[in-house]
């Protein structure tokens, strides 16, 4: 990928899809440069975002924006619905699922815009 590059993806929101959306973002972390430990925790941050969006949509599309930065890739994951950005506690597997995204992603962010809600994902290539 070159810088400022932007690939949108959107899929069902079941679960079969999750795996679609983890080799593109394979595939887009490898072209931007990462090497492969790098490339296996965007992999592995792209499928837990993908549950924690799950978790919060009932049917339905889920939309993940990558873009190419200089030093990594930007992935945002929304529209989601308004209350998944004040639902700290959530169940078992959204506190998972935060908790993998906190720990392999470089940023981490639950976001409201427009009356609805999104992750943000980064993760650096430097």
């Amino acid at each position: 990928m070159t810088e400022n590059e932007r690939v949108v993806l959107t899929v069902p929101a079941r679960g079969e899809y999750a795996r679609v959306v983890r080799l593109c973002a394979a595939e887009l972390a490898s072209r931007a440069g990462m090497n492969i430990d790098d490339v296996d925790d965007v992999k592995l941050a792209v499928e837990e975002a993908f549950v924690f969006a799950a978790e919060h949509m009932t049917d339905g599309e889920m939309t993940f924006t990558f873009h190419a930065e200089p030093e990594g890739l930007d992935l945002l994951v929304g529209p989601l619905p308004e209350e998944c950005a004040h639902d700290t506690g959530g169940d078992a597997g959204e506190r998972y699922a935060r908790f993998i995204l906190e720990a392999v992603c470089d940023e981490f962010e639950v976001f409201t815009h427009d009356s609805a809600c999104f992750l943000r994902l980064v993760k650096k290539t430097v």
